[in-house]
């Protein structure tokens, strides 16, 4: 494996992302959706997208959302979101680089804590997880509101 590269994700790495979460979520990708988002996303400074890159090819990612707080010293919170790495990377630290790298970006905005929820059936997320030192003592709880698809 060539050394992997931690960088804010682009409008051009879009086909790359289309892929990746057509992995992750096994249905297809809406690309013009996804591309308005995108423009959207790195537009925003609240937002970063993490894409991992092996040369010129995003093979994982992980979006941090820097949310504000009104509790205690106000401090801001890291919800995390879209974690994948495609199979053919995965088990090589691709998803420990992302994960650490977000970690980075909360405590350079003076986070106080990150946040995330995964399904219930993603054992070896949560065993992956928990590596790095994530605790699942509280529940996450997730309404939706929409379907994907």
């Amino acid at each position: 494996m060539s050394t992997i590269v931690i960088r804010e994700a682009r409008l051009t790495d879009l086909d790359d992302l289309v892929t990746l979460f057509e992995e992750l979520m096994e249905v297809p990708s809406n690309k013009e959706a996804m591309s308005r988002q995108l423009a959207k996303i790195t537009s925003d400074s609240h937002y970063f997208l993490a894409a991992a890159c092996d040369g010129d090819k995003v093979i994982g990612t992980a979006m941090g959302i820097e949310c504000y707080d009104l509790v205690g010293n106000c401090y801001p919170f890291l919800v995390i979101e879209n974690v994948i790495v495609s199979s053919d990377y995965r088990g090589q630290g691709v998803g420990k680089q992302l994960m650490l790298h977000l970690e980075q970006v909360a405590s350079e905005r003076d986070c106080s804590y990150i946040i995330f929820v995964s399904s219930g059936y993603r054992e070896s997320a949560h065993q992956f997880y928990r590596a790095l030192g994530y605790s699942s003592d509280n529940q996450g709880f997730k309404k939706t509101l929409r379907e994907l698809v």
